[in-house]
């Protein structure tokens, strides 16, 4: 109780339900006193009994202060762990498909080749330069690509005011030597002079030179870090709630915060270390974790640590949504034992003051009758303050709930949104593969595709498959729509076959330049086993034409466990078990057809039938509201999506996608 004490002074509620019981008990002890002195008769055992109730009451108070406090405190840590844990982990699942690029872009046949070729004109340069321009308008989160021989010397850059031509960055050696698929740095590099410090994904290049395998070069990528940290900040916590959260490196320094002015970079900590539960200070609340990991992807050794102050940690929610809930004795929540103990100190009472009538009329002591009135008057006074106080509490759990649902509800669809602009960069870059398009362009021109060439080109998509797990089958087709080529070999039997839904291969070969691409609708089909997902395409460009298309790529998108995995990662946890296994979330259309789902209830195509408040929210909305399902009662969290970077936003491609979760009360 006494630990708990400490955050009385930031819970103004808490202070006044603690200023009336004592007030209660106070006035207790006073009549208490006034019989005794006054009624010197009264027998001995009577009083001894209200001293004894007194006690009760004292342990009830405590007992009733120290759960709201704890609700409160509970509430408070719940929402630190939260936005921290949420703030790495979508940092990381981002930098996850960085390995995944720097893996692919390092066999890129053109980049290869310009490379091993020591010769290289002036036009071979700028058509180098094209090509990493094109990489970059689709995967917009880095802000520069080098080439380096294996010297160090720069053959080719994205950013033109980069004006490093030649660097001594160790990385390169480590690139070049490395058993492991890649070299991720953060810091300074005179790869990047212009920038303070830089997130740098390196790999070495290896092309076939005289039959053999030879070294020449490393490509090194740039991350866009401060950008989007700026990104998810704002996502997590708004600037006007006050939460402070920073990134730490593994030495405790400042790489990316919420509040530069507090909490500048380079700024430094004690060395982090992960927290089981927040920890509170004579300043707040504070905590450190890393990173859960995203496919076994954990990052650089870094950590994001949370500071709230008491005023904000404790501050009442101005979003959150009064859902006039009632909390009754079916609720999982309903605080069982607390009414319980309310209702002994109240029996108890009422005992003592009926055994003190009969025995004030027995004795004839009636001049104690008027303290047992104040004493009647006391227990209506204190049930009633306690009832209030327990409703409260439920109040309070309700709107952790609340919160909890909302939060796993946006930060579900957030990562969703982010995944997804992953599967639009794909395919619009590997539809500009140069084999591909190289070979599609003679298939184009009547010349039958020989099966080296069919070899060579199911050698590249499986390859590719293989950096990119999140896919069933990458398939190849020509401009009537005949699948070509698949990455997966079980699939075989689908080459020479027409891809069905032609509405989206003919709107992907009807695509005008190399930004736009194609996606399905959520729908069954049989490149999915029959199963419910998205297919994405891109065109591929004629070899000399970039205006005339020769055929297409279809990624099939492998959404039955990815999905899932987006619920199952953001869904909220709860202590109560009852209401931790009630808790369910979806992914549905605006019309409620379920794209995913953690229930059995609501199987993935089924239909659901969702209130207009959320039916009609806007991109980005979000809330909370009650809501029934038979005999069960749910708060149900939801947010419409919004999209990330250009991704749905501006790049030609609409798909409202609403995130729910429900949790039973």
């Amino acid at each position: 109780m006494q630990e708990l004490k400490q955050y009385t002074q930031y819970l103004p509620e808490v202070k006044r339900y603690l200023g009336e019981l004592e007030h209660q008990d106070l006035w207790w002890t006073t009549v208490a006193m006034v019989g005794k002195i006054n009624n010197e008769n009264i027998d001995p055992q009577l009083l001894e009994s209200i001293v004894d109730t007194q006690k009760e009451f004292q342990s009830l108070r405590n007992m009733m202060i120290e759960a709201l406090v704890s609700r409160y405190l509970n509430q408070a840590n719940s929402e630190i762990v939260l936005k921290s844990q949420a703030t790495i982990d979508i940092l990381i699942r981002n930098l996850f498909e960085r390995t995944a690029d720097v893996g692919f872009l390092a066999t890129d046949d053109d980049l290869v080749d310009f490379l091993a070729n020591p010769e290289t004109t002036e036009n071979d340069a700028d058509f180098i330069h094209r090509r990493i321009e094109e990489y970059v308008a689709k995967y917009s989160v880095y802000d520069d690509i080098l080439l380096l021989d294996t010297r160090g010397q720069v053959r080719a850059k994205l950013n033109p005011n980069n004006p490093v031509t030649m660097s001594r960055d160790p990385i390169i050696q480590e690139a070049l030597t490395t058993n492991e698929p890649y070299t991720e740095v953060y810091r300074h590099s005179d790869l990047f002079p212009n920038k303070p410090k830089s997130l740098i994904y390196a790999k070495r290049i290896e092309a076939t030179v005289s039959g053999e395998s030879q070294t020449v070069g490393v490509l090194c990528l740039s991350f866009e870090f401060d950008e989007e940290m700026e990104s998810i900040f704002p996502k997590l916590s708004s600037a006007e709630e006050g939460y402070e959260i920073m990134i730490l490196d593994d030495q405790g320094s400042v790489i990316a915060t919420n509040n530069p002015v507090i909490h500048p970079l380079d700024k430094k900590f004690p060395v982090p270390e992960q927290m089981r539960t927040p920890k509170g200070d004579d300043k707040g609340l504070n905590y450190i974790t890393q990173t859960h990991g995203y496919q076994g992807f954990k990052g650089l050794p870094w950590f994001c640590y949370t500071h709230a102050a008491h005023s904000v940690a404790f501050a009442s929610s101005k979003t959150t949504e009064d859902l006039g809930v009632t909390i009754n004795e079916e609720s999982p929540i309903y605080l069982r034992d607390l009414d319980e103990t309310n209702l002994k100190v109240s029996t108890l009472l009422l005992i003592v003051i009926l055994n003190g009538k009969i025995t004030s009329l027995k004795k004839d002591v009636k001049s104690f009758l008027p303290v047992l009135d104040s004493f009647q008057d006391i227990s209506r006074d204190i049930q009633a303050i306690f009832s209030d106080f327990i409703h409260h509490i439920h109040t309070v759990l309700v709107e952790t709930i609340q919160n909890k649902v909302k939060f796993s509800a946006t930060l579900a669809i957030e990562i969703m949104d982010r995944n997804l602009y992953e599967r639009a960069n794909d395919c619009r870059w590997w539809a500009l593969n140069s084999t591909f398009r190289k070979v599609l362009t003679d298939h184009q021109d009547q010349t039958p595709i020989e099966e080296e060439e069919t070899e060579t080109l199911t050698d590249i998509l499986q390859y590719i498959n293989q950096l990119y797990t999140v896919y069933t089958n990458i398939m190849l087709y020509d401009r009537k729509g005949k699948i070509l080529a698949v990455s997966n070999p079980a699939e075989a039997h689908l080459i020479g076959t027409i891809l069905p839904q032609p509405q989206d291969t003919s709107a992907c070969l009807g695509i005008q330049d190399t930004q736009a691409y194609v996606v399905s609708d959520f729908h069954k089909t049989e490149l999915y086993n029959g199963r419910y997902t998205y297919i994405y395409h891109a065109a591929v460009k004629h070899w000399h034409s970039e205006h005339k298309n020769v055929g297409g790529i279809a990624l099939v998108f492998d959404s039955e466990p990815e999905f899932l995995a987006m619920l199952e990662d953001t869904k909220p946890k709860y202590i109560n078990k009852t209401v931790d296994e009630s808790t369910f979330c979806l992914f549905t259309t605006p019309d409620g057809e379920i794209i995913a789902s953690t229930t059995d209830t609501y199987p993935v195509g089924t239909q659901i039938t969702l209130p207009d408040k959320v039916k009609h929210s806007a991109n980005g909305d979000s809330g909370s509201l009650r809501w029934d399902i038979g005999e069960c009662k749910y708060i149900m969290g939801y947010k419409m999506s919004e999209g990330y970077r250009e991704y749905k936003n501006g790049d030609g491609y609409t798909n409202n996608v609403l995130s729910l979760v429900f949790t039973g009360i």
